[in-house]
């Protein structure tokens, strides 16, 4: 295994080797080749001065960062908190970059997990509710440069928000990630990392257009404000609007950062920043945007522009968020990073949509008949307050113990939510009809009547609210103890020991006053992992990690549902070539969770929302293959295919598929083509054996249950083509769904279904400076 000199985490740069004075130097994948050393020889009065030359020779430098258009990163502490290299971290992980998301315009989060092997986006709605998913679970884990933030794409979280362009890279880990995270979410932890000051001025501006008269601009510019670069800004400004294939709806997101860093001292540099990030879709629904069945029980096909949802019906989220951060290196092996952020997130959802729910004797009704009746809008609105306070510290570095060298972690952190509510009473009138609803929820019960679902819905129809006064606050707080360290046990041999201790307590108000409260104190997660070296380029390694996680979902009576428990295990080989600018993985898995929280029925809470119970959990196992990087200076490539089975199902309908493949590569061909890039990918996903619940198929009208339904596979390609104008400019073409594949991105939830993009284009012109 290499073993380096120092080790850096958090902002700590490594010092770059210093090339031979003199040397004709050529890198690649980390190994610089000197081609000849020019010395002096000692001379005197009697003798002229001559170089002497000497022969040539070979220099290994240590692992240097990648490459500017890298597909993969040299190491990352966001699995074990250790630096870590790709082959030497026992759990897989993935780094999305910055050249990946440049190379495919991504977005958001949405677009950037899309890259992501073994990760699949189920939506529950058109621009709200979002479920990433991994090994058959829901991430519920999420972080910004390591702190916990509330980054569910939920009608409160903060995810629906997320910019990319603030961003230098994601890190993600698949599998239970309890040791750094405090809760042992089996599926997988996002850490972003942000973009950071650096000490040269430089910059670029973007602008982009596409299909539906999407626009997008931007800046990103680095600016030293001292003349050594001690203190030194990067600032960040994005806007993007447009509409979407769908009727009534378009998009509207802004962001900003402004990051400092200031050098105190040689060993100390210290971070503060601000953070702006926001997204309103008008047009967004309540729950999937078309039927899959007509009343009479028949297959609808519809055209996937259809949505009824009404002009006034909107999602608006934005996240203000002030963070800090200090680094110090004590010596040449340890450093210490202290991280602070305070996030908050403001969240509205004024939502109406024709859509299947609840109605009376526990059925379920709503469905469209195909000479346009029977349509019924549903409307809700909900504003949710988020502030969210994280802390971290960590202190790592390298010890000597038994003749070898070992590392070392220790860290705390601690995060405190708060959830606030405002109680509305609203209500939803015609010209002919009026109804009210103390909770502003609108189902198929108090829902009015859309004339003709063929012409949309009426204009007429409106949505008034007033807040009551009353409001429900939910307070969350964790915090952990944890410490991990890496024994180098033999040469080819490192194990992996770490563990946590975390304290989980919430407590919520309702809006009667009524309080309840959960408190889970010193419950211990344990991790180890181990890595054998079969050589310079192979390793072997297996990891194991405890369950635990908090459940936010209510029963009947307004208690939080039991938490998650289970365990976690992996192996699988790793390699890596040109000193790690590509990297290789495949991976056995086994997942065991108890206690999901499953959809209790047509029952609802004390404040009208859908009720959940614990169900018996879920155990999946699998396979992981991975690889990314470059195989040659020219040629990047990316991707991944995962197979899922399910051992044991207790859950509110599959939404994962068993087969999973990703592929994402670019190429700049030389010769005369030498200013050209031309890439492409494809995202392809076997059928599912899904569960339309807890509305199915229905009978004159009507449904009482569940019913099995076949969600399709598909296969969805990419292209894109740069061209070079300039060393600094360039011109790209980005071509989504290049075949205009009809499929569905949901399917099955509340007897409906969510139609995913058509055939889309891009143009951007990029120039850097």
């Amino acid at each position: 295994m290499k073993h380096r000199a120092s080790q850096a985490t958090g902002n700590a740069a490594r010092t770059p080797a210093k090339p031979l004075t003199g040397a004709l130097a050529a890198t690649f994948g980390g190994c610089m080749l000197s081609t000849a050393v020019v010395a002096q020889t000692p001379t005197d009065a009697n003798h002229d001065e001559s170089p002497v030359q000497l022969s040539p020779m070979t220099v290994e430098a240590g692992r240097q960062a990648a490459p500017e258009r890298s597909y993969t990163i040299p190491e990352t502490n966001s699995a074990t908190g250790l630096a870590l290299s790709p082959r030497e971290t026992p759990q897989s992980v993935t780094s999305i970059t910055r050249q990946q998301l440049d190379d495919r315009e991504a977005v958001d989060i949405e677009d950037a997990l899309e890259l992501t092997p073994g990760i699949t986006a189920s939506k529950a709605e058109v621009g709200v509710r979002t479920s990433f998913r991994a090994r058959g679970y829901d991430i519920g884990n999420w972080k910004v440069d390591g702190l916990q933030f509330s980054g569910d794409s939920g009608f409160g979280g903060g995810g629906n928000a997320l910019n990319m362009d603030l961003y230098e890279r994601i890190d993600i880990v698949r599998g239970a990630n309890g040791l750094l995270g405090g809760t042992g979410d089996p599926s997988a932890t996002v850490n972003l990392i942000r973009k950071r000051p650096e000490r040269e001025f430089g910059g670029s501006v973007y602008g982009a257009y596409g299909r539906w008269d999407r626009s997008r601009v931007g800046a990103d510019l680095n600016v030293p404000l001292t003349e050594d670069g001690r203190v030194r800004s990067r600032v960040v400004v994005t806007q993007q609007e447009g509409d979407t294939f769908r009727d009534n709806e378009s998009e509207r997101r802004r962001a900003a950062l402004a990051n400092l860093a200031f050098d105190a001292t040689d060993d100390t540099t210290l971070g503060l920043g601000y953070q702006y990030e926001y997204r309103k879709t008008d047009g967004a629904g309540w729950g999937a945007n078309v039927p899959i069945w007509f009343a009479d029980g028949s297959r609808t096909h519809l055209s996937r522009s259809t949505n009824l949802a009404p002009d006034w019906s909107h999602a608006e989220s934005r996240t203000n968020t002030v963070f800090a951060s200090l680094n110090h290196a004590f010596n040449d092996d340890w450093t210490l990073d202290v991280h602070a952020a305070q996030s908050d997130t403001d969240a509205l959802n004024n939502l109406a949509l024709a859509k299947v729910n609840r109605g009376p004797s526990g059925g379920f009704i709503g469905y469209w008949d195909q000479d346009g009746g029977g349509a019924i809008l549903n409307a809700l609105r909900e504003r949710n307050e988020t502030r969210q306070r994280s802390v971290g510290v960590d202190l790592s570095g390298a010890y000597d113990l038994f003749g070898r060298r070992h590392d070392l972690m220790l860290g705390a952190s601690e995060s405190r939510t708060r959830e606030r509510t405002p109680e509305q009473e609203c209500t939803m009138s015609s010209g002919t009809a009026s109804e009210y609803s103390s909770y502003c929820m609108f189902r198929a019960t108090n829902g009015l009547a859309i004339s003709d679902w063929r012409h949309g819905v009426d204009d007429d129809i409106r949505l008034d609210a007033s807040r009551t006064g009353r409001v429900k606050t939910t307070e969350t707080r964790l915090r952990g103890f944890y410490a991990a360290t890496r024994l180098e046990v033999t040469e080819p041999l490192s194990i992996i020991l770490g563990g946590r201790v975390s304290d989980y307590e919430t407590d919520t108000d309702a809006y009667d006053g009524a309080t309840t409260s959960r408190h889970e104190h010193d419950v211990f997660t344990p991790y180890a992992g181990a890595i054998y070296d079969l050589s310079d380029r192979y390793s072997l390694y297996a990891s194991y990690t405890n369950i635990f996680t908090p459940q936010s979902q209510r029963d009947t009576g307004g208690a939080t549902v039991d938490p998650v428990e289970g365990d976690s295990y992996e192996a699988g080989i790793k390699g890596e070539w040109f000193d790690g600018q590509l990297n290789a993985s495949a991976a056995l898995f086994r997942t065991r969770q108890e206690h999901l929280a499953v959809m209790d029925g047509g029952n609802l809470t004390p404040d009208g929302a859908q009720a959940y119970k614990s169900g018996t959990g879920n155990e999946t196992e699998g396979v992981d293959l991975e690889v990314a990087g470059a195989i040659t200076p020219n040629w990047n490539v990316y991707g991944g295919y995962t197979y899922l089975h399910f051992r044991r199902v207790d859950s509110d309908g599959r939404s994962d598929p068993s087969h999973l493949f990703k592929l994402s590569t670019t190429y700049e061909p030389g010769g005369r083509l030498n200013r050209w890039t031309f890439g492409g990918g494809v995202y392809a996903q076997s059928h599912i054996d899904a569960v339309s619940s807890p509305a199915g198929q229905p009978s004159h009208g009507v449904s009482t249950g569940s019913t099995a339904v076949k969600w399709p596979g598909y296969a969805i390609w990419n292209a894109m083509a740069r061209y070079d104008i300039t060393d600094d400019t360039r011109l790209s073409l980005n071509v989504d769904n290049l075949f205009d594949q009809h499929y569905y991105d949901r399917y099955g939830f509340y007897a409906g279904a969510i139609y995913g993009s058509p055939r889309s284009a891009t143009l951007t012109l990029r120039t850097s400076f």
